[in-house]
């Protein structure tokens, strides 16, 4: 242990005194060399061992970028299931030779991991340098974010939008918040979650009616030449995103899953108003407290990740992102975000595909699928109950939050 302790304090003894350009250069070197390995054994590898079921999105991908090369429309051109944005911002995959090579696009997601860990970085980095470059070197080293870019799916790209989203929000960008949330929400819908938290931040009724007003312009320059064009197309995306129909599926690692897999799923009518009363509670009870951004946007995802059915192992980069300023000052809540992949990857291991059987099946999979979902969830909620309960370093209003949890 003391000469891995020895390592650990030479590396920081030369990383600490770096320029910021470099510091993110070292961010650069750990993507290639890490998150090009993964795509190598991806694609060397475990593509092999998958066949079929290894990278089920690229074709979709393919499909719907090129139909936009080609001058086409999503929705009505191309079966569409997500908002549009994305589609357009994985346009330069293509031309950059996804078409040909699955690892393009691994490439691609890994660059956004980049990115998101260096926006960390410098946003965090006025806070506290230090705890600012490990906050980004969490987020990038994280199992979560660096398996799932490795192997070809784009939640990283999600994440970069919806942290982009709170750094704008925490720091009181309001107007430039507001754009990015507008924009996030026809993106991948995620951001949506930040609308009523970005809206209850602000003082006055004048400032919120400015936020809404700009989410509804940005909404309203991105969804209306869909409207117009492909309304009927365009609707049932959109019934089929909000659980309005109950062909949306379950999946991922979410509980709910496993459930409806074990014979007892609930109607989705149901489940979207247990997670309408649940998203109140973690909206409201926030605002009732006082407590600023960060952990009101923690406690909500929190909530919603709990909550919602289809739960992709690409989205808990979210909230090791959100947890990482904790984790930096707190190795429980480190550790904890950390080895909560273990259960949750496994959990996949039983759980149906969109279309695929379960990797691994026998009489009662399921039910360890749901405990292993419950575990990795649990150590979750464990890690924000440690977090809710002190600051962290970007938190100037701790001690008054701690109070108002005992109370």
């Amino acid at each position: 242990m003391s000469a891995v302790a020895d390592v650990v304090g030479k590396v920081v003894h030369k990383v600490r005194p770096m320029s910021t350009a470099r510091k993110i250069a070292l961010y650069a070197v750990i993507t290639l060399v890490l998150y090009g390995a993964v795509i190598v054994i991806d694609n060397v590898f475990l593509v092999d061992m998958f066949g079929e079921t290894s990278h089920p999105d690229l074709d979709v991908y393919r499909d719907r970028t090129q139909t936009i090369l080609d001058g086409g429309l999503l929705y009505r051109d191309v079966h569409t299931e997500t908002p549009p944005l994305i589609n357009y911002i994985l346009v330069p995959a293509q031309l950059l030779g996804g078409a040909e090579h699955d690892w393009v696009w691994s490439a691609y997601f890994s660059f956004f991991a980049f990115l998101l860990a260096s926006i960390m970085y410098l946003f965090l980095r006025s806070h506290d340098e230090w705890k600012a470059y490990l906050v980004g070197a969490i987020v990038l080293l994280s199992p979560f974010t660096f398996i799932e870019s490795g192997t070809g799916e784009d939640e990283s790209i999600m994440a970069f939008v919806f942290l982009l989203s709170v750094l704008l929000m925490a720091f009181q960008h309001r107007h430039k918040a507001s754009i990015v949330v507008g924009a996030g929400i026809w993106t991948k819908m995620f951001p949506i979650l930040l609308a009523p938290v970005h809206i209850l931040q602000q003082r006055n009724w004048k400032d919120r009616m400015m936020v809404v007003l700009i989410v509804l312009a940005a909404t309203a320059l991105i969804a209306l030449p869909f409207i117009i064009l492909c309304w009927d197309d365009f609707s049932f995306f959109l019934d089929f995103y909000f659980l309005g129909n109950d062909e949306r599926p379950t999946g991922g690692s979410s509980i709910w899953h496993f459930l409806n897999m074990g014979g007892w799923g609930v109607p989705s009518i149901v489940q979207l108003g247990v997670l309408g009363v649940a998203m109140m509670f973690a909206y409201l009870y926030p605002y009732h407290k006082r407590w600023p951004v960060w952990p009101s946007v923690t406690l909500m995802i929190l909530v919603f990740f709990a909550f919602y059915p289809k739960i992709h192992g690409g989205y808990w980069i979210i909230l090791v992102a959100l947890l990482s300023v904790w984790a930096v000052q707190d190795k429980r809540i480190f550790w904890r975000i950390l080895l909560a992949f273990i259960p949750l990857i496994l959990a996949t291991a039983f759980a149906l595909g969109e279309g695929t059987e379960p990797p691994v099946e026998f009489y009662g999979s399921w039910l360890l699928g749901f405990f292993l979902a419950l575990i990795g969830l649990l150590m979750f909620a464990d890690a924000v109950r440690l977090a809710l309960k002190k600051g962290s370093f970007i938190d100037g209003t701790s001690n008054e939050r701690n109070e108002n949890i005992e109370q």
